[in-house]
């Protein structure tokens, strides 16, 4: 796509329809189309049809001398079929571990090969360095081919594994196992002698483990990466899978020999694999099980955060209702890190996207979809609408949310052992003025909390909640929050301790009123919303930045009608933040709204986090979409009332999303990224479910539109569900019509027999009583 080229006209042929065969010559590379697609793999010449290799065999001039007999160029894809290294149940070599994917996942090599690979990658390097470059060169999806890697520049060979896009590959380095997009010009054909050395990456699993948490976390990665890179390990063949050896690694250098499994499971990211299919029958025995009696066969356990009285402790609110009503994450033994790990263990599995049985049922643990950031957190149920929604409680931030039946999914008990983390929490010792928490009470107590460490004495503990005195120490004196709304006028001292009761624990969301109508839970990741574009309308945009295909950023590119509102939004903000008290504290989340302190101007702007380390911060621009990483003291946080306009981009969703398989869902973000990351498309919309825009993407040329949905679908990435849906509507339709043709034909049966009535008795004095017992028959 988006190619020149020039049509030639070689037959017509009368048929229904007029159809010319033609002949497609492609400006850039001087070949034939139909030769490309049968050189590509994608298509087969007739029978008795010679297909054209000038361009596959010829070489430039000055290479003429360099080819020999056996450094041909290979142009028969026969040729192509590597040679494969074979092992046997208890085979023991020497080798190194070349590259990890997962502990079930990775490659090794023979220590024994490694000079016959390093004169390999002499002869690869100086074989490419001779070769001119190519224009012309279009591998097929498998062949193998020398690819220069980008960390290096130097040449290896490689297997094509897809195409990223027209003038782009997906490679995958044969003798390392690693794999990277590269450019076509990046590659070039490879000689037989080339391909004598068999393929040195051992594709290995390790043996007797699965992942604790069912999904391998980033830190059990690293720890065995950490435990075997530039060592030489002693790898013992155990067992045989399809395409894999499974196999046992062992440090033999140190004393006592140190084994890669006992590592990974003393550190607590494994369990043993008997656990794991023990596990397996019991949750196959769950699901066969009837709705009621599954919870006694094996219900699933749960707890939450415990607090004692007069503890003290370091907390950080994450929701605000008012300071009658909050939620707090109690900063306790690395617990936010240890929650972060576990919703992107969660997220990882659940975009895997098992087979779903699971049926909702009040107060039941499950994994919900949060479509704010399109990720997956952990849930319980809280009821169930009669539209067949669900509402969901997340219970580690503490927000209620509505979703679909197809948003939830099981949760494996190894994902509840860790306790929820969403501490309910109402202020002591104040109540609001008039029976009602005012919109600037919950103003200030936001400004006071929002993103700061804060210290929490337990003053009192009930079903509903813990009662809390919170107490900032980022200043130079400590404040008492309460204290604060109370020197303001905002809030009363509560004059007794049974009012205290009455008035300062946690209230039902569905009882709180505030007194602006319309007012939300302040939630520190979710209170902004942007603009909303009208449903089938098609407009230009810029793509932003992209977190998963659930869940894009756009700005359109029509200028909003607001500009007057942002320009006086930004002298607010530039009051507002510089009158704040610079915070080190403050911690924003992926997800929150913000200030952030533009670095071209100094100006502050309203911002959203895409991601946060200890140190930086990566934000978008809510208003203009730029996206830069700032340090921690150029952000801030933002208050309510600089929310009420919305922002300018857009939150998007694919339409129809395309089932993923989750261990190709990273490399269907990066092939996004490469299709449509900061290039303008256009985008339908064809509906807009909490806020999010659900689009079909199409990438404008001269050659027409590509759609990105069915390019992913073509290179077997994806699947759209959309043509699924479709037919169920069209099915569902066609029901109701073949109902609507009974229900006409009896009443067209009815009014014949009325008019034949009328026919048969003009003048008899009774007809209208025999009409009306026709009618009701």
């Amino acid at each position: 796509m988006e190619q020149f080229c020039s049509v030639k006209i070689i037959n017509i042929l009368e048929e229904e329809v007029v159809t010319f065969a033609v002949d497609v010559m492609l400006l850039s590379s001087g070949k034939l189309l139909d030769d490309v697609l049968v050189e590509m793999g994608y298509g087969l010449l007739p029978k008795g049809q010679n297909f054209k290799k000038q361009s596959a065999v010829q070489s430039e001039p000055e290479d003429v001398g360099k080819m020999t007999a056996e450094n041909k160029i290979v142009v028969d894809r026969r040729d192509l079929i590597p040679k494969v290294l074979t092992l046997n149940v208890g085979d023991e070599f020497c080798g190194v571990v070349s590259h990890i994917q997962t502990p079930e996942d990775f490659f090794c090599q023979k220590l024994q090969s490694g000079h016959k690979l390093a004169e390999l990658q002499a002869s690869l390097n100086e074989y490419c360095g001779q070769v001119s470059p190519r224009s012309d060169f279009y591998p097929t999806i498998g062949d193998i081919c020398c690819a220069q890697f980008s960390e290096d520049d130097q040449w290896y060979r490689a297997s094509v594994l897809a195409y990223a896009s027209e003038d782009s590959v997906l490679v995958g380095y044969v003798d390392y196992g690693n794999f990277e997009i590269l450019s076509l010009k990046r590659l070039c054909p490879i000689t037989l002698k080339l391909l004598e050395l068999p393929m040195q990456a051992i594709k290995c699993v390790l043996a007797g483990v699965k992942p604790s948490l069912g999904i391998w976390t980033p830190e059990a990665i690293c720890l065995m990466k950490k435990t075997v890179q530039n060592t030489m390990i002693t790898v013992k063949v155990v067992d045989k899978l399809e395409n894999s050896s499974v196999v046992e690694l062992i440090d033999k250098s140190m004393t006592p020999p140190i084994s890669v499994t006992e590592v990974l499971t003393d550190a607590g990211f494994t369990v043993r694999e008997k656990g794991i299919v023990k596990e397996k029958l019991s949750d196959m025995k769950e699901a066969s099980a009837p709705l009621g009696v599954e919870a006694k066969l094996n219900p699933l356990a749960w707890t939450w955060v415990a607090l004692t009285v007069d503890q003290t402790v370091d907390v950080v609110v994450c929701l605000i209702h008012s300071p009658g009503e909050f939620y707090c994450h109690m900063l306790k033994e690395d617990a936010l890190k240890k929650l972060n790990d576990l919703n992107k263990s969660l997220a990882e599995l659940c975009q895997q996207k098992l087979s779903n049985d699971f049926k909702a049922e009040i107060g039941q643990p499950c994994c919900a979809f949060f479509s704010g950031d399109g990720r997956w957190y952990r849930a319980l149920v809280k009821e169930i609408v009669p539209n067949g929604n669900i509402k969901v409680h997340f219970v580690d931030y503490g927000n209620i949310e509505e979703v679909t039946a197809d948003e939830l999914q099981m949760i494996p008990s190894e994902f509840l052992t860790l306790p929820f983390q969403g501490i309910q929490c109402w202020l002591v010792d104040i109540q609001p003025r008039n029976k009602h928490w005012t919109k600037e009470a919950i103003a200030k107590f936001q400004m006071c909390v929002a993103g700061i460490k804060l210290q929490a004495r337990v003053v009192e503990i009930s079903e509903n909640g813990v009662g809390l005195e919170l107490t900032d120490l980022s200043t130079c004196y400590p404040r008492i929050i309460s204290d604060i709304l109370i020197e303001e006028h905002l809030v009363v001292k509560a004059s007794s301790p049974q009012k205290d009761c009455a008035t300062n624990r946690p209230v039902n969301k569905h009882d709180l009123q505030i007194e602006t109508p319309g007012h939300q839970a302040v939630s520190l990741a979710q209170q902004w919303r942007t603009i909303e574009l009208p449903v089938d309308k098609t407009v230009q945009a810029s793509i932003l930045e992209i977190i998963n295909p659930n869940l894009f950023y756009a700005l359109p590119n029509d200028m909003p009608e607001d500009q007057e509102k942002l320009y006086i939004l930004t002298t607010e903000l530039l009051v507002y933040c510089n009158a704040q008290t610079r915070r080190s504290s403050y911690r924003p989340r992926a997800g929150d709204a913000c200030c952030a302190q533009y670095t071209s101007d100094d100006l502050w702007y309203r911002a959203i986090v895409l991601g946060a380390s200890e140190a930086e911060v990566k934000v978008i621009y809510a208003d203009y979409g730029n996206v830069e990483t700032l340090p921690l003291c150029r952000v801030l946080p933002i208050s309510a009332s600089h929310l009420e306009l919305p922002f300018q981009i857009i939150k998007c969703s694919f339409e129809g999303l395309m089932e993923l398989n989750g261990s190709c869902s990273q490399l269907v973000i990066e092939l996004l990224k490469n299709f449509m990351l900061n290039q303008n498309v256009m985008l339908s919309v064809k509906g807009i479910t909490k806020n999010v825009h659900t689009v079909s993407v199409e990438k404008s040329s001269e050659n027409g539109a590509v759609s990105l949905t069915d390019k992913l679908v073509m290179y077997g990435l994806a699947r759209n569900i959309t043509s699924k849906q479709q037919n169920a509507l069209n099915k569902e339709k066609m029901n109701r019509m073949n109902c609507c043709c009974s229900e006409l034909q009896k009443q067209v049966e009815k009014h014949e027999q009325i008019l034949l009535f009328l026919l048969n008795n003009p003048t008899n004095q009774n007809k209208f009583i025999e009409m009306k017992k026709l009618l009701r028959s």
